[in-house]
């Protein structure tokens, strides 16, 4: 098989995502041998001028948020030399931390000020997912995501069913028409998200009983029960809300899910989601009770849409579709035609 032309680049983020695809352990050989990566800032030094120079790519995995005007030159440029794009962690699907800026009042003064001598980067208005700017093929979620769904989609969209080696425990978490298609060596359908369809709860291995809420409660200052559900004692975990695919290891360890991988499929808003189940279970019916709760609670927005907020809040209105705003564009110059 020939060896596929490979592309990785980090826009806005913390480069943890690049870091686990050089992290795939024993199974590093596989994509070795079958893939000859050709444009890689991080490990090969290369820079957005040498794309000019290089040939089509099969599979570009962009990681980070679309930040900054060269985040999206890139994007741009990636997409138009690709013929597969992947969305590879938090931060690309979803906008990930850097997104929370787009909280931020346009009042608000600038956190820090800079010397104007200094050489910075030029800043975008709004904080972007990679699917609000380019065409997306396949999405891999999580901060940063897991080895072995790392390891699934390179088994997929490099390798594809070449390689010697087999798909870890991931595959029972996969939607059977992604297990398939990683087995079989044909490409999963467009779109597809390499993560589970359900909620981070059905895998989460904790005693859920009668949800009672009774106030909020912080990790570092209790110890909690390593048997009963986190959410029934007090911490802020959104499980509930999260797509599956990690396996609970947050919530085994005893660490409240976070929701690095974007909200489960049935759900269409997971930060009304998280107010809801948490509203619903308060043990109290007394209406300055409830107030006490509620006060406890601190920049719910931070918390609920910490990786989601460009893609996935529906309050932020998110920019028209690529689609959209094409139509608008012709719609413009056709009306300053006439």
């Amino acid at each position: 098989m020939e060896a596929k032309h490979v592309a990785v680049y980090a826009a806005t983020g913390c480069r943890g995502c690049e870091n686990t695809i050089l992290d795939i352990g024993f199974q590093v050989n596989s994509p070795g041998r079958l893939a000859r990566f050709v444009f890689w800032p991080y490990l090969l030094g290369s820079r957005l001028e040498d794309l000019e120079k290089t040939a089509e790519i099969d599979v570009t995995f962009f990681t980070g948020a679309i930040r900054t005007e060269e985040d999206e030159i890139a994007a741009r440029r990636l997409r138009e030399k690709s013929k597969i794009v992947v969305s590879f962690g938090a931060c690309a699907a979803f906008g990930g931390m850097p997104g929370l800026l787009n909280l931020q009042q346009e009042s608000d003064p600038p956190a820090v000020s800079f010397d104007e001598a200094a050489p910075l980067p030029g800043l975008r208005d709004r904080v972007d997912s990679l699917h609000q700017i380019v065409d997306v093929d396949y999405f891999v979620p999580g901060c940063s995501p897991p080895v072995n769904y790392t390891w699934t989609i390179l088994q997929s969209l490099v390798c594809q069913s070449s390689s010697s080696a087999r798909m870890s425990f991931a595959a029972s978490r996969l939607p059977q028409r992604i297990a398939r298609s990683v087995l079989s060596g044909v490409l999963p359908p467009a779109g597809s998200v390499f993560a589970g369809e359900r909620g981070v709860c059905a895998s989460c291995g904790r005693l859920k009983e009668e949800k009672s809420f009774t106030s909020l409660k912080r990790i570092d200052r209790f110890e909690p029960d390593p048997l009963r559900c986190l959410l029934e004692q007090g911490l802020l975990c959104q499980g509930i809300a999260t797509r599956e695919g990690c396996g609970g290891l947050c919530t085994g360890a005893g660490v409240a899910c976070r929701g690095c991988f974007g909200k489960a499929e049935a759900i269409y808003d997971a930060g009304a989601k998280m107010v809801s189940a948490i509203a619903s279970t308060f043990d109290t019916t007394d209406a300055g009770e409830m107030e006490k709760i509620a006060e406890m609670f601190v920049d719910l927005a931070g918390a609920f849409y910490r990786y989601t907020a460009p893609a996935e809040c529906a309050l932020l209105h998110p920019p028209a579709s690529k689609q959209e705003a094409g139509r608008e564009s012709e719609a413009a110059e056709g009306a300053a035609g006439a």
